[in-house]
Order: structure tokens, then sequence, then C-alpha cells
């Protein structure tokens, strides 16, 4: 029974540490005039997809537009925009394994009357690890010029005010370095 309660207690703190930080990357083209940008649209509307889907899709593609207005950039919907914006709130299952081991051991200390037991206890807990994505493309050339990413951003949100909350601290932490200076 110990032996549950310690796998669930590791396990918390497994999923806590998840879901209570995330890993921002990015990466960017260094030959790439990033002063002559001002406009932006998003290429899924280029592309004739409609626009986004799901709840998530539309918290990140709120945040994202609210990030790079305050940046000073324009959404230009009617002509050809600086550059374009796509973005990928990815959604995997995640697995960790916890591992208990219980032992005990008694003897005087010589080989013969030494003796140990000892027992181990291994579980596979899931759980889901969310992910935001975002490119920016040359509207011009069609060819990417940035890439942001928040790992672990959109894991654990147990409820839509904490999404919205995360989303938005996330999209503003993966656009941080945009444009890079």
């Amino acid at each position: 029974m110990r032996a549950v309660a310690l796998s669930a207690a590791l396990l918390s703190l497994a999923l806590l540490g998840a879901c209570s930080s995330y890993n921002v990357t990015y990466d960017y083209d260094v030959t790439a005039s990033y002063g002559r940008y001002k406009t932006f649209d998003y290429y899924t509307s280029k592309k004739g997809t409609g626009g986004t889907t799901g709840l998530m899709d539309k918290r990140v593609r709120a945040a994202v537009e609210r990030e790079l207005q305050a940046k000073g950039f324009t959404m230009e919907t009617k002509a050809d925009p600086d550059f374009l914006v796509t973005y990928y709130p990815i959604v995997q299952e995640r697995k960790v394994r916890t591992t208990t081991h219980v032992g005990m051991g008694m003897g005087w200390g010589f080989r013969p009357f030494y003796g140990r037991v000892g027992v181990a206890s291994s579980q596979v807990h899931k759980y889901k690890e969310g992910t935001i994505v975002i490119e920016i493309v040359d509207f011009k050339s069609n060819q990417m010029i940035w890439q942001g990413a928040a790992a672990g951003a959109l894991t654990g949100l147990e409820n839509p005010e904490d999404a919205n909350e995360v989303v938005s601290r996330a999209v503003r932490d993966i656009l941080a370095k945009f444009p890079p200076k």
C-alpha cells in the first residue's frame, strides 16, 4: 500500500513539474530583413482552410494576433501582407514510469547468517503534453524565416480560464524574440 502511495506522489510531482513550466525555443533565418516587415496575415487563410476549428486554435490565434499587434504589426487581409503566420497547438500522449523499491535485510555480519529481501513495483502513467508552435513565413519568397515553440505549455490545463492565461503567456514568451534584433 505504501508503494502505491509513493508512486502516486512521484507521479504528482512529475505532472506538476510538467504543467507548471514550459520550455521556449526559437530559430530564425539570419539573412532575412526583419525591418521591412510591417503587415501580417495567417497562412491558413491564404490556403483557404477557413481559419481555426477548435477552441485551443482560437485561443492561440487570438494570443498571436494580440502579441503581434502589440509589437506594432498590422493585420492585412485585403492586400498582400509582408509575412504569414501559422501556428500549431499540438497535444501528444506521453508516458512516465515510476518504480518503487522496498527492501529489508538482517544478519550478524557473517556471510552465512546474512539475508536480504527486496521488492520492486513499476507503473506506467499516461498524461497529455501540449506544445504551441508558431512559424513565420515571408509572403513573397514563401520561405520560413522564424519559428518558435513552447514545449509543455498546454500540459495540465484543467479549465478554460487556466487555458486562456497559459496560452497568452506562452505565446508572449514565444514571440518575445520576434523580430530578431
